[in-house]
Order: structure tokens, then sequence, then C-alpha cells
């Protein structure tokens, strides 16, 4: 199944199919091109005084090009059930996607529930034999399979509200979960499918049939808590089959083009985690990391227990009985459960992260690499407690009403009314204050202080000269200026046509990497090189914020927070004088957005997402 990030959309449109595979083939070769090294990992100390140019004449050597980054890499999570893992799953996930790595979660209960709903039989409809029977069998679960992770690992859904939600992207929906065709064969196991040779055609010799692994499922769920029980050898024995054959679909992606894949489950014992990181020893160009998650805060766990009833193995299931058997298959997994102790951190060719309570301990052991330093950094900045995130673009300049790109314009005096609106309109969530608190424990976001970000562009720094500098908290960042346009800088889209027709075209037909010509000239991928340290310091930031900044930082960063994938990003539409608020979640972000009604110069509240 092809992820989102291989969908190309070019402004808005579909690309030709004789130009895709061309197009597509560019596109890795720039975006390696492209990547710039990190220079930073937080906010430097804001100047008031840094100019508004890009201050490079050169791109340095990519990082990519010279093999920095290593091999591609497995990571295998690892805690008991309830303890945040699929959520640590979805951070990495949004965030090494938005940075350009192919990234994928293979979550083993999601094949266990599919391999489930395999236990009924049947004749074969008369045009089918056996062997055209087992293939379509086959093909039923590899699709069941993948639809399932992907609905339900693969980026957050957008909840709107009001006026209305948009429905969860869960793994639960019915038309995922539906019933595999019925067979003459016995069920057939995933464990025993070689998932890679039929997808590429195999017409090899048939797996043998096994019998179901369902283990007397109680009614409403489809393995209840004895399956779990470290004393049930022939549950156990799926157990650890299931895991490994998740890690052999992982190679089989890995070596189609992915970078780095998430093994969610368990992996709560010495002896799973020694045959997983035996066998991935025995890839080539792969390595493996472990990231442990412990919770002991019972808020924390209450909570994460409330969400995990809600998931597909209790959603038919009354509520007490669905608590009583969660709280008793936990009970098995501890009798069994083996945290990573000192014996395996003195084995060298171990790497693991163990976060205890959602990020306020980390321990990183033996952790090298890029990919995997990135992932430790970027999880010691997660935390839980609530915040709002406003995202707007400046008022409109007087480029904006000559089509002109770039530049250093002032505002119109529609984009200064909208300045005036937009302070009103926020003073009434964040009232002035002259500190702003490291983080939010007020209770309710209505009377919560407020942080101020521009670029270092007049047109953003004058959308917030209406707020008081003196009870605001009010920074200028260049890391959020416009993308830089080179030689096109202050010039129509018509002038840069009849100028640079090549150039004129080529961003056309790839506007996520091109580059702009000129000293500092920069590409999509530019700009999300530099904006890593603003993500980095908001996910570690506790404190309500207002970012102000220009149509392609704006698009970036709705990207990064509703997992818009990049080949969309370019052509998200983020319009003049719209105000998004962003509430981050567990599963993604909530997201709301108001729109500036210039007739009654106040702001008027829309649905439907970005």
């Amino acid at each position: 199944m092809a992820s989102p990030q291989c969908q190309r959309v070019v402004d808005g449109q579909v690309d030709a199919k004789d130009e895709k595979q061309d197009e597509e083939q560019m596109r890795v070769s720039v975006l390696q091109q492209h990547r710039r090294p990190i220079q930073s990992v937080a906010c430097p100390p804001i100047d008031r005084r840094l100019s508004s140019s890009t201050g490079s004449s050169k791109a340095p050597r990519d990082i990519l090009e010279q093999k920095e980054l290593g091999p591609k890499l497995i990571i295998f999570m690892v805690g008991l059930p309830a303890r945040g893992k699929s959520y640590i799953c979805k951070k990495l996930v949004r965030y090494l996607s938005w940075s350009g790595f192919n990234t994928r979660v293979f979550n083993v209960g999601n094949r266990r529930r599919v391999m489930a709903t395999s236990t009924s039989s049947s004749p074969p409809p008369p045009h089918e034999g056996p062997h055209e029977a087992t293939h379509q069998v086959h093909d039923d679960h590899v699709n069941s399979v993948h639809a399932a992770t992907e609905s339900h690992l693969e980026p957050p859904h957008i909840s709107v509200t009001p006026p209305r939600t948009l429905p969860s992207d869960r793994a639960d929906t019915p038309e995922l979960l539906a019933p595999i065709p019925k067979v003459s064969y016995k069920p057939l196991s995933l464990a025993h499918l070689l998932l890679s040779k039929f997808n590429n055609g195999y017409h090899g010799p048939v797996p043998e049939p096994c019998p179901s692994p369902v283990v007397n499922a109680a009614p409403g769920t489809t393995h209840d808590a004895k399956f779990f029980d470290p004393d049930n050898p022939e549950a156990k024995a799926v157990r650890e089959k299931l895991a490994m054959d998740t890690l052999e679909e992982i190679f089989e992606w890995l070596h189609g083009g992915g970078k780095v894949a998430i093994h969610d489950a368990t992996n709560s014992t010495v002896q799973r985690r020694r045959a997983l990181l035996d066998r991935v020893k025995r890839e080539k160009g792969v390595k493996a990391m472990f990231i442990e998650s412990i919770c002991t805060d019972k808020r924390v766990l209450d909570e994460n227990i409330r969400m995990k009833l809600q998931g597909p193995d209790y959603k038919n299931m009354p509520p007490e009985e669905a608590m009583r058997d969660f709280l008793a298959r936990t009970a098995n997994y501890e009798r069994a459960y083996e945290t990573i102790c000192e014996d395996e951190e003195r084995q060298d060719d171990l790497e693991f992260i163990k976060l205890v309570n959602v990020g306020k301990k980390v321990i990183a052991n033996n952790v090298h690499g890029y990919l995997e330093s990135q992932c430790v950094f970027y999880l010691m900045q997660m935390h839980i407690k609530p915040r709002t995130i406003w995202l707007t673009r400046h008022g409109e300049s007087e480029y904006n009403v000559t089509g002109r790109i770039g530049g250093d314009p002032p505002l119109t005096p529609l984009g200064r009314r909208y300045s005036s609106a937009l302070a009103r309109f926020l003073n009434q969530f964040h009232p002035p204050t002259h500190t702003t608190p490291l983080d939010d424990n007020f209770g309710t976001d209505r009377h919560a202080p407020l942080s101020i970000w521009t670029s270092t562009l007049r047109r953003t720094f004058e959308t917030v000269e209406t707020f008081d500098d003196t009870t605001y908290d009010i920074k200028r960042i260049k890391f959020l200026n416009e993308i830089y346009a080179g030689v096109c800088e202050d010039l129509t889209y018509q002038e840069i046509e009849q100028r640079y027709p090549d150039e004129f075209y080529a961003r056309q037909k790839a506007k996520l990497v091109y580059r702009y010509p000129g000293p500092g000239g920069e590409s999509y991928v530019d700009v999300i090189e530099r904006l890593r340290p603003i993500i980095i310091e908001l996910e570690r930031m506790q404190s309500n914020v207002l970012i102000v900044t220009h149509q392609v930082v704006l698009r970036t960063l709705l990207s990064y927070f509703i997992g818009i994938p990049l080949d969309d990003m370019p052509t998200l539409s983020v319009p003049l004088h719209t105000l998004y608020c962003l509430k981050p979640k567990p599963y993604g972000a909530d997201l709301v957005k108001y729109w500036y009604n210039p007739d009654t110069d106040e702001f008027e509240q829309l649905g439907d997402g970005v």
C-alpha cells in the first residue's frame, strides 16, 4: 500500500500518469540535495535587530549525500498496556514524516485482531479451487492489516468543534474489521502468511493452514485476558509468532523504500527482545532501538485505560466487563513483564530509551546515529499538559495587493484593521499580564497568559503592534521569516514567468523541492529544516502562544500539527485574515478556524478543518 507521502499533488492537480515516475525520482533526488544539517535544536536568544535576509549564499553539503544518517532504523516499543506506547508512536511518526523520513508504525495488536476475524469456514465458490481460495484469504488478510494499521496509526485526525466534530480515524471502524470471506480451508493465521512474497506475485507453495489461535474469547472481544496468560503455551507461541512475522513485514517495507519502522507491541520480556534483536542483526543496513514507556502516574494511567476501553478489543463489550477483562489482561502481562535491566544494558548491541511518566524522566543508553539522536531529543520535549497554539498570517500587506512575493512591505489599512481586531479577539482568551509563566496550570484556557512570536519582517510585527509589549511577551524570530525567493524577491509571478520561464515551470512541476535561484534562495524543504527548532520549542513549552508568520511557514507548521502529507503541504490553503486555534491532544490536535469579517470588524468561527 502506498503511503500518503507518495500521493503526488502539484498546485491542486494530480500529475499526468506518464510524468509520475520521473517526478518521484526527481523529488527523492532533490530532497536529498536540499536537506541541510541542523545547526541548532533550540531557539537562540532573540535579537530584535535581526535583518530580514537569510544570510546564506550557498547551501552546505547535504548530510544525506555524505552518508552521515546511517542505516535504516527499527524502533521496538516496550511496556505494559495503557502506558502510552501508541501515543509515543504517533508523535514519532508525525515528527519524522514531517522531517522527510518515510516512517510507518506496524501494530502487532492490529494483526492479531485481523487474524481473529478468520475463524469461520464454508465451501469455496464454484469457480475457485483451493489454491485461489487461499490466495483470496491472504489478500483480504493483508488488506485488512494494512488498512487497520494505517487507520489506527497514520497522521492523526482533525477534530473541529464547534460547529461539528469530524469522525475519529481509528482502527475500530466497521469496514476495516469486516468479516473475511468464508472458504473451505481451516482459518489461516497471519503468522503463517508470507506477506511480501504474495504481494509481489509469488506463486510457490501455499502456506500450511493452522488452527485459529483464538482461545475461548469472551463475548464482545476478539481475545480476552486468557489469551495473554503467560502460562498458556499455545497463546504465548501465537503471540511470539505474530511479533516475529510483523518484523518480517517491516523488513519488506524497509527494503521497498521505508526509512524508519516502529514495531508497536509490548515486547515485555528479555527473551522476546533478544529474539527481535538477533533477527535484526542478520539484516544488512538496519539498526534497532528499543523505547520503553513506564507510567506510574495514576491520573495518566486512568485516562489511558479509559481510551483503551474505547478501542477495537472492547468495542462490543459492556464497560464494566471490559474494565475487568482489561485489568486481568494487564495483570497477566505484569506477571511476565521484565523491564530493560542492567544485564541488558551491559550488552553492547542494545540501544534503548526509557521514558518515565510521559517524558518527566528520560534515560538513554548506548544511543548512536543521527535518527536515534533525533528521536531522543524530540522525546525529551514531550509532555501532556494542555495549551493553545494560535497561528495566523500577517495582515494584508502592500505586496498582497500588487501580487508581489517576498520583500519587506508594510501593512495596508485593511491589514491594520485586522491587527486591531486580532488583539481585541485574543484579549478575550488571554488578558494582558506582566509575566508569562512557564506552564499554564490555570484551570481554564480563557484566562491563561499568551506569548507572541513574529518573524523579523515588517508586516508581521506591524500585525502585533496593537498588543502591548509591556504586558505581552513578544519575540521576533528569524526562523519564522517567509521563504526567501532569491532573485525572484519583489517580483510578481507574471514577471517571474517572463524573466525566468524555466524556473517558473520547474516550480510548478515540483513545488515541494523547488529551490528559488540566487543567493539565499530556499525551498519548502529548507523551510522545514529551519523550522525544526520552532517545532521542538512548541513541543517543549507549556504556555500558550500566538505565532504571526507567513504563508509558507504557516503551511509547514499546520502540516506538522495536523498530519498533512508533505506532498500536499505546498497546496494547503491558508488565506489572509484567518486565525487557527490548535489544542494538542494525544491523538493529534483539535482545530478551530476563525475568519475576520471586515464588514463587521469581528472574527467569525468556521469549520471543516483547514
